[in-house]
């Protein structure tokens, strides 16, 4: 019986790492390097005034402060744009960036305030 209850335990574990390795995570976030050169004081310096996030057809960017008129640019790997915009970024709000007819590739997200300040992430499309 022990045997049974062992093996029973193993079969389970061997189960349960096969699909956490198998599964990746649904929208995994984009690193940002740099720094937006924010007006006025910042609530919660731990908190990153950008993240993005990526999922199998979209780009995701979450503004975590009022950071004003931003240049949100998508570079491919040549370095043409396939995506430019500019959006006046407030806390809370979005955008989306739609990619589900790009193709496969490294891309460059880049994110420019008007005082110098910039924040690249890079993302990999399969």
């Amino acid at each position: 019986m022990k045997y049974i209850i062992m093996i029973s335990c193993l079969s389970l574990l061997g189960f349960f790492c096969t699909e956490k390795a198998n599964n990746k995570d649904p929208n995994p976030s984009i690193a940002l390097k740099g720094k937006l050169e924010v007006p006025g004081p910042i609530r919660n310096p731990q908190t990153p005034p950008v993240e993005a996030f990526q999922n199998a057809t979209d780009v995701l960017l979450v503004f975590n402060g009022n950071l004003g008129s931003l240049n949100i640019e998508v570079l491919e790997e040549v370095g043409d744009t396939v995506f430019k915009t500019t959006v006046n970024a407030t806390t809370g709000s979005t955008l989306t960036i739609n990619t589900g007819s790009w193709e496969s590739g490294t891309y460059t997200l880049l994110i420019t305030d008007g005082l110098g300040g910039y924040l690249e992430g890079i993302f990999e499309i399969e």
